[in-house]
């Protein structure tokens, strides 16, 4: 149901005993968030019906004694045929960057392509600062704070993704090569800070202000700079021990390929000491998880 779970943790649908198990564990995962009033909130949000009537779009991952490690509740929109929702997530403290969390919202990315869905949404509260970086990661889009969406006092934050075709359904033109085992020297990379965007100058005029690269051809100069609101976001990443020379074959490819056979666009500027390798930021789960596989850190 989901593959890259960390050794020993199993995961399943819920059914409806499962409801107190979760409302048990609520209070303590959260580590007391708002206090009195927050747990109240928690607990409100999470109603028996989506035990009874969501299980089959929600999960549950289990330690090997059978104890609760996560879940994930989430629904297909029936106001919205091309929307899925995720509604409440949680992790066990112990088990917070093990990428259980990012596996159980892959997993339910799959689900929601398989019916169809090509958007998924979810909310936060503005203080819960963990969630908020966590959905920054996966390549979410956050709103403003939007006071009193749930409510008097209860100001939410709204994620949106937009979720690529999936790509067992697309059709394939030429065989998809096996990525390759990356270098020794290639397996750490950065992911610098920042969003960036691509933008073409065909009078070939130097950039003005902040950017990271520039490429100067015949038809005129490509630049990479940080992105403004309403343009497309990628994000960068470099070889995390530079200047390893120019004479060590197959870096560039042991990133690239792993990132192609994921299905995952990416677009590259070489310097004299690394590459730079961008890729969409709404594909970052899908371009780190590729590499991790091929056997790159990424930090």
């Amino acid at each position: 149901m989901i593959d890259d779970l960390p050794p020993g943790l199993t995961a399943r649908h819920p059914v409806e005993g499962d409801h107190p198990r979760v409302l048990a564990v609520l209070d303590r995962w959260w580590g007391g968030l708002k206090g009195a009033a927050g747990a109240r909130e928690r607990a409100l949000l999470l109603p028996r019906l989506y035990f009874q009537h969501f299980a089959a779009s929600s999960f549950v991952v289990e330690h090997p004694d059978g104890g609760l490690a996560a879940f994930l509740v989430g629904f297909l929109s029936d106001s919205e045929p091309d929307a899925a929702y995720v509604h409440f997530v949680g992790v066990d403290p112990a088990l917070q960057g093990s990428g259980v969390g990012a596996a159980l919202y892959r997993a339910f990315f799959a689900l929601a392509r398989r019916h169809g869905r090509r958007t998924v949404r979810c909310v936060t509260s503005p203080e819960n600062t963990g969630s908020r970086a966590f959905h920054a990661r996966l390549g979410f889009t956050a709103s403003p704070v939007r006071p009193d969406y749930d409510g008097p006092g209860l100001d939410r934050v709204v994620f949106t993704l937009e979720l690529d075709p999936d790509p067992a359904s697309a059709p394939v033109s030429a065989p998809v090569p096996e990525p390759a085992p990356a270098p020794a020297q290639a397996r750490g990379l950065r992911l610098l800070d920042g969003v960036y965007a691509l933008e073409h100058r065909p009078d070939a005029a130097g950039p003005a202000g902040d950017w990271l690269a520039a490429v100067r051809a015949p038809e005129g100069l490509t630049v990479i700079r940080p992105a403004g609101p309403d343009e497309e976001r990628w994000l960068a990443l470099y070889d995390a021990d530079p200047d390893h020379g120019l004479d060590v074959p197959g870096l560039l490819a042991a990133v690239l390929v792993p990132l192609a056979a994921a299905g995952v666009p990416v677009f590259t500027a070489s310097t004299h000491h690394a590459d730079v390798v961008l890729v969409p930021e709404r594909r970052r789960a899908d371009a780190l998880v590729s590499l991790h596989r091929a056997g790159f850190t990424v930090r």
